[in-house]
């Protein structure tokens, strides 16, 4: 296969995590969501265990509209696959919300060099 048919995915996926992760905000975003994780999954009694979806919204919560849970049938392997899919769902919304994040900084930043003060 060529250099001309091989389809461009990894560039894209590159840009992506360089958005999320090139800049203090975004990393800043990304330290305050791992610190919030341990909180959730060892006190999940705590009041900060709902940190990690709060700090992932609005992304996150669409997640929570999925039919997995406790009242649907199935037993352990539907409950396994829905705790797999509420932590990548997790994961996934946190890169993203750093993504733009990263992206707005990006337009901020090029927006005050861009005009002479």
């Amino acid at each position: 296969m060529s250099n001309a048919t091989r389809p461009r995915r990894l560039p894209r996926l590159r840009q992506f995590l360089v958005l999320a992760m090139d800049n203090w905000l975004a990393r800043g975003y990304l330290a305050a969501f791992a610190a919030s994780l341990p909180i959730a999954f060892f006190s999940p009694e705590s009041t900060y265990a709902m940190a990690p979806l709060l700090l992932t919204a609005p992304l996150s919560v669409l997640g929570m509209a999925l039919p997995f849970g406790p009242g649907t049938e199935g037993g352990g392997v539907v409950e396994a696959v829905a705790i797999a899919f509420s932590v990548g769902w997790l994961l996934l919304s946190a890169l993203v919300n750093a993504a733009v994040l990263g992206s707005l900084a990006h337009h901020v930043r090029d927006s005050r060099t861009a005009r002479p003060v």
